[in-house]
């Protein structure tokens, strides 16, 4: 008789991927993952169950609400999360309604390639579009620029996002001379800002009339 190949263990099945708001009782997958976002907001304060209860809070009564802490859960395991909102008006305390910010996606390194960051990207995307957001920008690490890429976002040339508007123009300046500034459409189809130009550090046009 020939030899017998043993089966490898398979890993267990964690359950179907689902995406939702965050809840109180995320807050310990949070502080796993989002330290080792794609964006800006990881880092050691999201390790910090307190700053994410305050993270919490603030999406529920912040900005009337415009703001959102998203997980990724496989089963009952989150297994990333994600933070988007409106941005600042130039008075900056009001939402700016035109303009959408992900400020970061993170998913653990065990359960990455999975299609949690895509989902989670895609829940964020849909949050902005709804809140009547017409472009979106993010900030993301050099190892994250080939995920938005992917996903329809354009690099901006830094070192500052201009974006002119009927609200007033948004500036965004960019946090860590490593980053990448990105931009894409809301709304497909949307010719003003699918003809949208880059002069110098501003994108002309994504807002006009």
């Amino acid at each position: 008789m020939g030899r017998q190949k043993k089966n490898k263990p398979r890993r267990a099945s964690l359950g179907p991927l689902t995406v939702r708001d965050a809840l109180q009782e995320d807050i310990p997958g949070i502080c796993a993952t989002m330290p080792d976002a794609y964006g800006l907001m990881g880092g050691a304060p999201w390790r910090d169950p307190d700053y994410v209860a305050a993270g919490l809070a603030s999406c529920a009564k912040g900005l009337s609400g415009r703001e959102k802490l998203k997980v990724a859960r496989l089963g009952e395991t989150v297994v990333g999360s994600s933070f988007s909102r409106l941005a600042l008006a130039p008075d900056g305390a009001t939402a700016h309604t035109e303009i959408g910010i992900i400020h970061g996606i993170a998913v653990r390194p065990e359960n990455r390639r999975q299609g949690a960051a895509a989902a989670l990207l895609a829940e964020c995307e849909e949050y902005l579009r709804r809140e009547g957001a017409r472009v979106m920008i993010a900030e993301v690490r050099p190892d994250a620029v080939a995920f938005f890429s992917a996903h329809g976002y354009q690099t901006q040339p830094g070192p500052t996002f201009l974006i002119p508007s009927a609200a007033g123009t948004y500036v965004h300046p960019q946090s860590v001379p490593s980053t990448t500034l990105m931009w894409k459409s809301c709304r497909a189809g949307d010719a003003v800002v699918a003809q949208a130009t880059a002069q110098g550090t501003a994108l002309a046009g994504v807002l006009g009339d």
